[in-house]
């Protein structure tokens, strides 16, 4: 190497450090790290947040038993042989209902006794957030049966309060200030283009990596396309956003994924219209189903792994 090119790749080497580090200053600088959005939860600095580990927290007036895991329910049972997690957001957490009237509880009733559910959903969370939840999981409960019930949180249009769910992309990065306005920028591109926090791709791509780790792993996947209150329409109204972004664009990559893994497929539709509920039985809100749609859904999850021989 001659002294002129090596003169030039450490004056590029310097200058690109110099870049680097004004960005990461300028970033710490002018992005704060958001705040937590609601007071039951505690930050997280990969997660943006989580459920605050062994106590009981109230959740829009009812109150949620967190465990030792950081997950709402019982604490894991070692001696049973067959574990199974529920993951999702505020709607497989339980929104609005009693620790005992959860789809995850409930499905533990239907189930032999040598089987232990744990609920994972965490309100709010996109299917990126439970795959890094996931990760931190697993060291101390592997699971032999993975559900998945996402879909809201990932679909739901990106406002102010969602910057870190881009963050949690970047992984690692995200606390750093390039991090900031990565994932700053990011959202803002989403926001101006009235996107979801997760594009049809992106959660695609996020529910084939859950079922490729847990199948690598020599765990079993399945999949509850969630129920929503405009199922119960007869004519449901004609979705305004373009091709590629309509609901029926996520519910359709999450049962070709399903399909393409040869994982379990249930549909939560039709999980609650076997029990001939109407919209006011099954959900408290457009999305959070009340107990007796959690009921209908752990009955349908219940009958899908017996039917497949997963579980007794």
């Amino acid at each position: 190497m001659t002294p002129t090119l090596r003169n030039r790749l450490l004056l590029a080497t310097a200058s690109l450090i110099i870049t680097i580090g004004a960005l990461e200053l300028v970033g710490r600088q002018t992005i704060s790290t958001p705040e937590v959005w609601h007071p039951s939860l505690e930050q997280d600095p990969i997660l943006g947040w989580r459920l605050p580990v062994d106590t009981t927290i109230q959740w829009n007036g009812s109150p949620a038993r967190i465990n030792t895991l950081g997950l709402r329910g019982p604490e894991p049972q070692p001696e049973k042989t067959i574990k199974v997690l529920l993951m999702g957001d505020s709607s497989a957490f339980g929104d609005g209902v009693r620790d005992e009237e959860t789809m995850a509880t409930v499905l533990a009733t239907l189930l032999s006794d040598d089987v232990d559910i744990q609920n994972a959903g965490v309100p709010g969370y996109t299917c990126w957030q439970s795959q890094l939840q996931l990760a931190q999981i697993r060291d101390h409960y592997e699971p032999h049966i993975l559900i998945s019930y996402h879909l809201h949180s990932d679909y739901r249009r990106a406002g102010p309060d969602d910057r870190v769910i881009a963050a949690t992309a970047l992984g690692p990065l995200a606390g750093t200030g390039i991090g900031r306005l990565i994932s700053n920028a990011s959202l803002r591109l989403r926001i101006n283009d009235n996107g979801s926090n997760l594009s049809a791709d992106q959660y695609r791509s996020c529910l084939e990596s859950l079922v490729e780790e847990q199948q690598a792993r020599g765990g079993r996947m399945a999949f509850v396309v969630p129920v929503l209150d405009n199922d119960f329409f007869p004519a449901p109204g004609t979705d305004p956003n373009p091709p590629g972004r309509q609901l029926r664009d996520y519910r359709n990559a999450m049962r070709s994924v399903a399909t393409d893994s040869d994982s379990l497929l249930i549909e939560g539709k039709l999980a609650i219209t076997a029990k001939q509920l109407s919209a006011g039985q099954a959900m408290l809100d457009p999305i959070h189903p009340s107990p007796k749609g959690h009921a209908a859904l752990a009955q349908g999850i219940a009958k899908a792994l017996i039917d497949a021989e997963w579980v007794d």
